[in-house]
């Protein structure tokens, strides 16, 4: 499984230098004071979670799935290092985080609070549309799956656009008081989608699982 999961980074190798290429361009512009840290950390951390996704595109391409099938690990292990990977990304993006956080909160230019729960709330988000659109990649295929992704992303904006415009209010009061009083219960309380993200992706997995085993390559 190592070596399934070793395949997988070389084979990201190139999206995840163009990443790292956006994400220090963008650090750069965070110090001149264009953006804030929260944005970046946010938008890396997105970025990043789509990789694994992106990594079924290369597959398709090179007719992979038919010869790692046919492995003598089996389905489940092929389907289990894709996940690993995907865990490894999620840590990868929170060590990322964390150090943005202390660069910032060392040259004063923002908190490591603050870029802790914008890395915790753009995680949970991103990991849990990598929870829906795996399966869907393994039933489908990636280009096919990809339509799934854009719907996933787009629907909720518009729910909320159009809630917005017919004047649904959202009462928030209760995070300011929260914040205000507990700063460490927030972090704590922005944790929990990230947590929840994560136990869906047992479910997602084993989902996964049953596709592969019932599905002709």
């Amino acid at each position: 499984m190592t070596g399934l999961i070793m395949k997988d980074l070389l084979v990201s190798k190139r999206s995840l230098k163009a990443y790292l290429g956006i994400m220090l361009f963008y650090a750069v512009l965070t110090f001149l004071g264009v953006f804030n840290i929260s944005f970046v950390t946010a938008f890396v951390s997105v970025m990043l979670i789509m990789l694994p996704i992106g990594a079924f595109s290369y597959d398709e391409a090179a007719k992979w799935d038919r010869y790692a099938m046919a492995l003598p690990l089996g389905r489940r292990a092929v389907v289990g290092a894709r996940y690993c990977f995907t865990l490894l990304v999620t840590l990868i993006s929170l060590a990322l985080a964390a150090l943005a956080g202390v660069a910032v909160s060392v040259t004063g230019q923002g908190s490591l609070f603050e870029v802790l729960v914008s890395a915790f709330t753009t995680l949970a988000a991103g990991l849990l549309i990598a929870d829906i659109l795996l399966p869907l990649c393994y039933k489908l295929g990636a280009e096919r799956a990809r339509p799934y992704l854009y719907a996933i992303i787009f629907i909720p904006v518009i729910v909320l656009f159009l809630a917005f415009r017919m004047g649904v209010r959202i009462d928030t009061s209760w995070l300011d008081s929260l914040l205000l009083s507990s700063p460490g219960a927030l972090l704590a309380l922005s944790a929990l989608p990230l947590l929840a993200a994560l136990a869906l992706m047992f479910v997602s997995y084993l989902i996964s699982c049953r596709v592969t085993a019932n599905k002709e390559y």
